[in-house]
């Protein structure tokens, strides 16, 4: 198929070109629809990037902990290089996320907090993982008001801040009417945005709440205090993403400048997290296209 009319017809063999970063041999298309010429690397992940060599170094580096400039030092790259990668890596891993297809019957799921530069601005994270196999379902990002006596203070040097919640937690149900069966059972805890929402989109799943306990210092506030935990699968990997992506490790350096990186970050840790839980040792993002 033709990347630039989308036509399948009048497809003919152009001649090809060995490509100077490997020397692999690359087949030419033209495409006499639009007249445009095209090649079997057009729509793939590492379409013109020069050092492919280190895609799965980068991959892995930046999920398990390592941050944008730490990648390029190690690999002796320039910093754009990774964040290039970064973007390509996001978009195939959502991709793979969101085509999940298979049914499932419990889920769990809450929201975790960080910032983008300052505690000023807050960030939500909606995330849903299964509850047997914790696989991640879910994961979003949306601008949340500062609460507490950050509140007045972000307000004056901001202005007023649009809350995301809403919109950030109807793209979660939304994906989760797509991939839960009709008599799904949903575990949360007790905050007051769920219920609502839930009625919303569900008219026959079970939705089971539990106490918000205290929480401890290890994990950064996702892991829970002592005794029987009904929410550790989501709070477990809730503490693992914050382990694993370096901007939601620390407080005071290394912090989410944009938005849309962060979400990349997530997406790109959730693909990586699936495939440890499906025992898959070598990841298959790179298959995947970047076009539209």
């Amino acid at each position: 198929m033709c990347p630039h009319c989308h036509f399948n017809t009048d497809i003919v063999k152009r001649g090809f070109y060995i490509r100077a970063s490997d020397g692999l041999k690359i087949q030419r298309f033209n495409c006499r629809n639009c007249g445009r010429d095209f090649s079997t690397q057009t729509s793939s992940f590492d379409y013109r990037l020069r050092k492919r060599r280190i895609n799965q170094s980068v991959f892995r580096m930046l999920a398990k902990g390592m941050s944008q400039k730490g990648c390029a030092h190690v690999l002796a790259v320039d910093p754009q290089t990774i964040a290039r990668r970064i973007t390509r890596f996001g978009i195939c891993a959502k991709k793979h996320l969101r085509s999940f297809t298979s049914t499932v019957s419990e889920v769990v799921f809450d929201e975790m907090e960080t910032f983008e530069h300052t505690k000023l601005k807050p960030l939500t994270i909606p995330l849903a993982v299964e509850k047997r196999t914790r696989r991640i379902l879910f994961v979003d990002v949306g601008k949340i008001a500062a609460k507490g006596h950050l509140a007045q203070i972000s307000k004056k040097k901001y202005g007023f801040r649009k809350c995301e919640r809403k919109k950030a937690l109807n793209r979660l149900f939304r994906h989760l009417k797509r991939i839960s069966c009709p008599h799904a059972t949903f575990f949360s805890d007790e905050s007051h945005h769920y219920p609502n929402q839930i009625r919303r989109y569900f008219k026959q799943v079970k939705h089971m709440t539990f106490k918000g306990r205290k929480s401890a210092i290890i994990g950064q506030g996702e892991m829970k205090k002592g005794g029987f935990d009904p929410l550790f699968c989501l709070n477990q990997t809730a503490a693992m993403i914050r382990d694993n992506i370096k901007r939601l490790t620390r407080r005071t350096w290394c912090t989410t400048k944009k938005i849309e990186r962060l979400l990349d970050l997530l997406h790109i840790y959730s693909f990586y997290h699936n495939q440890r839980i499906d025992g898959v040792k070598r990841p298959s993002i790179f298959n995947c296209s970047v076009s539209n």
